[in-house]
């Protein structure tokens, strides 16, 4: 019998720097000169980040105590040594992460800032390091016949898959057919389009066919379906694209909608958490696709499943990095039916 979920693509150290409000300067490196009470210096964070990285942690943390793997590439620096030991911290099976000796580990400034109305938003800045070199050769499919679920991305964040394919829509889509051939879900997440890379985007439209759980946000389900509302494009992708599930989270503004020909739409508003407790977003979308994996895993109707993701997606707002925040499945099965 399948066990387990692998999550296959972006590795990579988050730099994550703490919420800044218009306007303030900050101090970089001021404790290196003075006392913290004379002058604050800026406090980065180094944490895993990326899909692979991020959703393997946070399935680790919800202990659901089934084998979880991961499959990327990092390069030789302290950020793959942070990589490396997180890893082996939580158990996750590292054999199939690889080394590339030629590019550093691929790695993401998160810079968080607060709006005049009180929100966080952040801007990024990524190198795509060893990642920019992952390829079709660097997965080897059989290594994952044993898993229940595989779940694949960032789609448009790793340049040699994102490569058009005539068949299969991009080169991540042969993957995709070949990992369902061995009777194992597929699963997709992506970073979102913008102008530049908007028809890079609308390659996978065919990929989708390729795809069980397909997990995204509300502009590039959007986008990939050119429906203006969130909950007409999460049908679109199952009935117009061919994906068998797909579930589409549409951050703080909510509500998040799921939808499978067996189950029709669904939808699950957003659970709050107060404002003094909202620490940034980063890793919030990983942190719902963790949850709706885990979910589906155990085998729980979507609607559960989407509602233990939204949990979990809360959940992880109270720390500024992608995982800190996350807690075990029963804590979320507490947060989640809270009166």
């Amino acid at each position: 019998m399948k066990n387990g979920i692998a999550l296959i693509g972006s590795t990579i150290v988050d730099d994550v720097l703490p919420v800044l409000e218009p306007g303030r300067l900050t101090y970089v490196d001021a404790n290196k000169f003075v006392p913290e009470a004379e002058l604050a210096g800026e406090k980065i964070k180094f944490s895993v980040g990326g899909m692979a990285t991020n959703v393997s942690v946070d399935l680790a943390k919800i202990n659901g105590d089934y084998p979880l793997a991961l499959f990327g590439k990092i390069g030789t620096d302290f950020r793959a040594d942070i990589v490396v030991e997180t890893l082996t911290r939580y158990g996750i099976d590292k054999t199939n992460l690889q080394v590339d000796e030629n590019n550093e580990t691929s790695s993401t400034e998160v810079i968080h800032f607060r709006l005049p109305g009180g929100t966080i938003e952040r801007i990024f800045r990524h190198t795509l390091g060893a990642m920019g070199s992952f390829s079709i050769e660097d997965i080897n499919v059989a290594k994952l016949a044993s898993y229940k679920i595989a779940m694949f991305g960032y789609g448009l964040l790793l340049p040699q898959l994102d490569l058009a394919d005539k068949e299969h829509g991009t080169k991540l889509g042969i993957i995709l057919a070949q990992t369902q051939k061995l009777g194992i879900k597929t699963a997709l997440d992506f970073v979102s389009p913008n102008r530049e890379n908007l028809f890079k985007f609308l390659r996978y439209k065919k990929t989708i066919s390729f795809v069980n759980i397909l997990c995204i946000n509300e502009d590039q389900a959007c986008s990939l379906t050119e429906v203006a509302e969130p909950a007409d494009a999460c049908i679109a992708l199952v009935e117009n694209l061919g994906a068998e599930i797909a579930v589409v989270h549409c951050g703080a503004a909510g509500p998040n909608y799921a939808y499978s020909l067996a189950s029709g739409l669904l939808m699950q508003e957003n659970f709050r958490i107060p404002d003094d407790e909202c620490k940034g977003n980063a890793g919030a979308g990983d942190a719902f696709s963790a949850g709706f994996l885990h979910g589906t895993h155990q085998d729980w109707p979507i609607a559960q499943s989407l509602k233990f993701a939204a949990a979990a997606a809360a959940i992880s707002l109270r720390d500024e990095s992608c995982t800190g925040a996350m807690q075990d499945q029963e804590y979320i099965l507490k947060f989640m039916n809270r009166e």
